[in-house]
Formats: structure tokens, C-alpha cells, sequence
């Protein structure tokens, strides 16, 4: 009976890891194209900002930064396709990567310029970290199940 609920078990975690990893893959699909290096100045946000760029959630704030740049002679203004999560260093005092006016360096789409990321890192490392972590987990509790180990 034990042998069969860690079975059940390991089948569980080894699909949850892949199914991480593929939840992973989709996420940034659309991004893999943004290889264009191109200079950006960084649009601030007020304090207290609630908008949909940078949503309060718990402890942590989800910032989504905006930037205006030129490409291949337009302007554009627009939303990262990167997504951040700050940690809440006190009352009001966010943790922000980038200041206000400040020129960065910005990866543009060239077959769709509205799109962007903020670093040549297309890929949540954490997400893909986590997803081939949980896989070997429940690599590792299937074969202990199977009586491997």
C-alpha cells in the first residue's frame, strides 16, 4: 500500500516539474525573438503606483517597466515584455532595478518593435531552475519506489 502511494507521489512531483517546464517554454516563446540591442530611457513610476505595470500583491510587487525608445527610425513607448517581482524593503520603499530617465539597453523584436525585454536573458531562470528541480525529485522518488535504491 506504502509502495503504491509513493508511487502516486512521485508521478505527481515528476509531472509537476515538467509541467513547470513547459508553463516555462510557452512563457518566453514570444520573447526568444528580441535580440535587437537598442538604447531606451526607463519611464519612472510615482510612488504608490497601483496601476497595472505595478500591481501590489502581498510582500511583493509586480513591475512590469516601461521604456521609450527609437527603431529603425520610429518611436516607440511601451511595456516590457519582462516581468519583475519586488520585495517590499518597507512602508512605500520598493526595490527598483532601474532609475528614472536613465538610459538602458533594451532587446527589440525586429519583426514586431513593440516588443522588448530589458536583458539579452530571455528565459525566467528561476521557472526553468525549479521545473528541472522538481523533475529530478520526482525522478529520484520513482526509482526509489521502484525499489532502485
Amino acid at each position: 500500500m506504502m509502495d503504491t502511494i509513493l508511487l502516486a507521489i512521485a508521478v505527481i512531483v515528476t509531472f509537476a516539474g515538467c509541467a513547470i517546464l513547459f508553463v516555462d517554454v510557452v512563457a518566453t516563446k514570444k520573447t526568444d525573438f528580441c535580440q535587437e540591442a537598442t538604447p531606451a530611457r526607463y519611464i519612472g513610476k510615482e510612488t504608490g503606483d497601483q496601476s497595472e505595470s505595478n500591481r501590489l500583491s502581498g510582500f511583493f510587487v509586480l513591475a512590469v517597466p516601461e521604456f521609450r525608445y527609437e527603431f529603425e527610425g520610429r518611436s516607440y513607448q511601451g511595456k516590457s515584455a519582462n516581468v519583475f517581482f519586488h520585495l517590499y524593503l518597507g512602508r512605500g520603499r520598493l526595490a527598483v532595478p532601474f532609475l528614472d530617465g536613465k538610459t538602458y539597453c533594451i532587446y527589440v523584436n525586429p519583426a514586431q518593435p513593440t516588443m522588448y525585454v530589458t536583458s539579452g536573458e530571455q528565459r525566467f531562470a528561476f521557472m526553468h531552475l525549479l521545473g528541472c528541480s522538481v523533475s529530478v525529485v520526482g525522478i529520484m522518488l520513482l526509482l526509489f519506489a521502484m525499489g532502485v535504491f
